[in-house]
């Protein structure tokens, strides 16, 4: 007995460091990817980057290039609400813009899907990679094999980022937001990025960004967040009383980040939406 069991040792010990080495080599592979980040759910299309859950324009849908088409693709219904989705079709990739029946003012980027290789994800993932490159960039994922169709899901929060697999490789990819998905509260930081973003997209003012000073009342407002933009002197570079701040105008960013206003360029101080609705292009 005593030799069965010095003959066993030397058998279980050397399989049981192997069986080690190979969980420890799984951790290392699990733990090297970088865990998702906002920026895997977005992606450059035209040079500027789309990301589902954002508020849909008409200038995105020029933003986003040529369009080859524009369709209503169907009703929707999420959680006992339903949405009027619309198809736009450009070269290699299609945009999904939703809004909730009745309220076509508030409309979402929904969907993006990537049909071709031009377009690769934040990671550099496109599609005709393989299923193992993947894995080594966003980790093993979780599968659905639902409608007889296999993809390799990644989510965080109400977002996901998907991934079609045929025949080992990747088909399709997908990047969409769960419109049922209560919209939470950006932070003060976010609001003034926002107004900044704002400034540049629509010229607000000739003014460089050292020259300009942000004031935020988060307190007056309960569905946004007030910046008041004034002229700041203190940089030499840009002229005038270092000891005067002249107000500019005003911009509003909705709590949910849904809306953007400004009374610029308006004598009468009335606020006039940034983002218009879109319309059915």
């Amino acid at each position: 007995m005593i030799v069965n069991r010095f003959f066993t040792s030397l058998i279980i010990v050397p399989v049981l460091l192997l069986l080690s080495c190979i969980a420890r080599a799984e951790s290392a592979t699990e733990s090297s990817v970088p865990a998702l980040n906002e920026g895997d759910f977005s992606v450059l299309l035209n040079d500027y980057a789309f990301t589902p859950g954002e508020t849909w324009s008409n200038e995105n849908f020029i933003r986003a290039g040529k369009a080859l088409s524009s369709v209503l693709a169907g009703e929707v219904d999420i959680n006992n609400q339903q949405y009027n989705y619309y198809q736009h079709s450009y070269d290699g990739f299609q945009l999904f813009s939703a809004a909730a029946v009745g309220d076509a003012s508030h409309t979402v980027l929904a969907e993006i899907l990537l049909g071709s290789a031009s377009v690769p994800t934040a990671r550099n993932i496109k599609v005709g990679d393989s299923l193992e490159q993947v894995q080594q960039a966003y980790g093993p994922g979780k599968e659905d094999n639902s409608d007889n169709q296999h993809w390799l899901v990644y989510q965080s929060g109400g977002k996901q980022l998907m991934f079609q697999i045929d025949q080992g490789k990747v088909s399709c990819i997908m990047l969409k937001t769960d419109l049922g998905e209560e919209q939470s509260e950006i932070s003060a930081d976010q609001a003034i990025s926002a107004a900044t973003e704002a400034i540049h997209t629509w010229h607000l003012t000739s003014l460089d960004d050292k020259c300009l000073r942000y004031d935020l009342d988060d307190s007056s407002d309960k569905r946004f967040f007030v910046i008041t933009v004034r002229e700041d002197n203190h940089d030499s570079s840009c002229g005038g009383d270092p000891d005067i701040t002249h107000r500019l105008f005003e911009i509003k960013v909705a709590r949910d980040n849904t809306q953007l206003l400004t009374n610029a360029d308006n004598v009468d101080g009335e606020f006039h939406n940034l983002i218009p609705p879109a319309t059915n292009h």
